[in-house]
């Protein structure tokens, strides 16, 4: 099996068919296809606002959280993430 297949004991026949399936026609992508799926995707995002100057993205960030989530609980978050 190579990295990009999914075993047949993950796969599901179930509700979760469709997602199986999305994974794997992503992850076999040819390196062709990948470029153009990238640049398709730089074209629609939307641009980057410059940053303050002498600010930190996270200066700019931190502090700014949708939620009532404290900067402590998003960094542990994060760090339970990664």
């Amino acid at each position: 099996m190579t990295p990009t297949e999914i075993p047949d004991e993950v796969r599901s026949a179930g509700p979760n068919a469709a997602l199986d399936e999305a994974l794997a026609r992503l992850a076999n992508r040819t390196p062709e296809q990948k470029l153009a799926d990238r640049e398709k995707l730089m074209r629609t995002a939307r641009k980057a606002r410059p940053l303050p100057e002498g600010k930190t993205f996270f200066e700019v960030v931190q502090g700014t959280w949708p939620g009532d989530e404290t900067d402590e609980q998003i960094l542990k978050a994060l760090d339970e993430l990664s």
